[in-house]
C-alpha cells in the first residue's frame, strides 16, 4: 500500500461487526485471496510461502503471485532466513510480515487518568506519558482536558499512521459514544473526532477490554492462540473474548461481562441491577470489603492486601481469599458458557503475583464442572503497564491492514 493510501487524513472508524456479503464476484477473488493471505499471517505471525498456503488455504500455485502483489505494494517485506537444524536442500525459506508503515499513537482513557504512547510495529512503546485529569462537570471540559493531555504526546509532526483510542464506554457505528459506567461524562464526547483533527490521522475506537484481546494477539501472549479471554479487572470489570480467533461482538459493540448476575439479591450495582460480576470482585467491592474488616486504607489494592496475607495478617489473608473466589465465580461463569481455554487477567491484580494467582485457580478448579475432565488455563498478563497502550495500537494495526480479528 502505498504512503498516501495509508494516510487518508482525519477520520473516525470505530471497530465493530461487518457485515455478512454474498456470492463473490469472479473479481472478487483476488481480493479475498489477498485478505486470507494478510489474515494468515494476523492469526499466526510470520509466516514462508508453503506455510501462509496451508494456513491461508489459497493454493500454492497462487499464492506467489498474491505475495508478489504484496511485496510489490510495501505491505509485506520478507524477513532474515531462519536458521534451522535440518539438513533441507536449497535455499532457507525467508518469513514473510507486514511493512512497518510508521509509528502508531495509542491513547487509552481511564477514570482520572489518560494514558498517551507511541508504539512501534514489534510492539515497542518508543513514547508515553501518563497523565492525571482534572475534576470535570461536563463533556466539553473533559474533552478539553483529555485533548490537552494527548497533544503533549501527539501530533501532526509525528506522521503517525494512524491512532488508537480505547474507552470504557458502548459507542455506535459511527464513533459515536453512547454510554459508560465507569466515567459519568464520557458519553456525547466529541474526542475521538477532535483527536482525529488533532492528529491528521485516522482515529480508531475500541472498548478497552477488547482491545486488550487485540494487543494480547498482536503482540502478547495469545499470538497464534484461536480462543481466550483478556480479563480486565479493575474499578469495573470487563472482557476481550477471541473465539475460533475471531474477537466476539455485539449487536451492540460491547461485551459486558462485568455486569452478569452472580447474586440474584446482591449489592445495586452502577448499572441499576443487583449482584453483578462487579459488585463482588472490583477494586471498590475490595475497598469497602477491607474497610469492613478493619484493615487500613492502604490494604485494598490487590498488591498490598497480598504483601498483608503474606506477612500472616489473619483478616488480611481472609479478604484476599474471598476476592480470589469471587474473580474466580466469573472465570467459571465464562468457561461453561463458552469453553474458553486460556484466561489471561489485566489490571491492578497483576501486581498480586502468583499467591493470589494460585488462588483464584484453586477456586476455580472447586467450583469447575468435574465431569468436563477439563479446567482453563489462568494467567497474569506480562505485558503489564504497556498492556493499555498495546491494545489501542493493535486496535489501529488491526483496521490499517483491512484484517478481521
Amino acid at each position: 500500500m502505498s504512503e498516501s493510501a495509508a494516510r487518508t487524513g482525519p477520520r473516525v472508524v470505530a471497530l465493530g461487526p461487518r457485515p455478512e456479503t454474498g456470492l463473490l464476484s469472479t473479481t472478487a477473488v483476488a481480493s479475498t485471496n489477498r485478505a486470507r493471505v494478510l489474515q494468515a499471517l494476523a492469526d499466526h505471525g510470520p509466516l514462508s510461502r508453503a506455510d501462509l498456503a496451508r494456513h491461508s488455504g489459497v493454493t500454492r500455485a497462487s499464492i506467489g503471485g498474491v505475495v508478489s502483489g504484496l511485496l510489490a505494494e510495501g505491505v509485506l517485506h520478507e524477513r532474515p532466513a531462519e536458521a534451522s537444524g535440518s539438513r533441507r536442500v536449497g535455499k532457507p525459506s525467508r518469513p514473510l510480515w507486514f511493512t512497518d508503515r510508521g509509528p502508531l499513537g495509542a491513547v487509552v482513557i481511564e477514570p482520572g487518568t489518560v494514558d498517551v504512547g507511541v508504539v512501534g510495529p514489534e510492539g515497542q512503546v518508543s513514547v508515553r506519558r501518563s497523565v492525571a485529569l482534572p475534576p470535570v462537570d461536563s463533556t466539553a471540559e473533559f474533552d478539553a482536558a483529555a485533548l490537552d493531555a494527548i497533544r503533549s504526546v501527539l501530533g501532526p509532526q509525528q506522521r503517525l499512521a494512524a491512532v488508537g483510542l480505547a474507552l470504557p464506554g458502548f459507542f455506535g457505528p459511527g464513533g459515536e459514544i453512547l454510554a459508560s459506567t465507569t466515567i459519568d461524562v464520557l458519553p456525547g464526547s466529541r474526542l475521538p473526532a477532535l483527536l482525529a483533527a488533532a492528529t491528521g490521522t485516522t482515529v480508531v475506537l475500541e472498548d478497552d477490554a477488547r482491545a486488550l484481546a487485540l494487543g494480547q494477539r498482536w503482540f502478547g501472549q495469545a499470538r497464534g492462540v484461536r480462543d481466550f479471554a483478556a480479563l480486565q479487572i479493575g474499578d469495573g470489570i470487563g472482557a476481550g473474548i477471541m473465539l475460533n480467533g475471531r474477537l466476539h461482538r455485539g449487536p451492540l459493540v460491547a461485551t459486558e461481562v462485568g455486569h452478569m448476575t452472580l447474586d440474584h439479591d446482591g449489592e445495586l450495582c452502577r448499572c441499576g441491577q443487583r449482584g453483578c460480576w462487579e459488585t463482588l470482585a472490583s477494586l471498590r467491592w475490595l475497598r469497602r470489603r477491607c474497610e469492613r474488616a478493619g484493615l487500613p486504607g492502604a490494604a485494598a489494592t490487590p498488591h498490598a492486601l497480598t504483601e498483608l496475607a503474606a506477612d500472616g495478617d489473619a483478616a488480611g489473608a481472609e479478604v484476599l481469599d474471598e476476592y480470589a473466589a469471587h474473580v474466580a465465580l466469573g472465570i467459571v461463569n465464562l468457561f461453561h458458557v463458552l469453553s474458553i481455554p486460556l484466561f489471561i487477567l489485566h489490571g491492578p491484580i497483576v501486581a498480586a503475583g502468583q499467591r493470589l494467582l494460585d488462588r483464584v485457580r484453586a477456586h476455580v478448579g472447586d467450583r469447575t464442572m468435574a465431569a468436563l475432565n477439563a479446567r482453563p488455563v489462568i494467567v497474569m498478563d506480562e505485558n503489564s503497564t504497556r498492556s493499555g497502550l498495546l491494545g489501542a495500537a493493535a486496535a489501529a494495526v488491526t483496521h490499517q491492514l483491512g484484517v478481521t480479528l
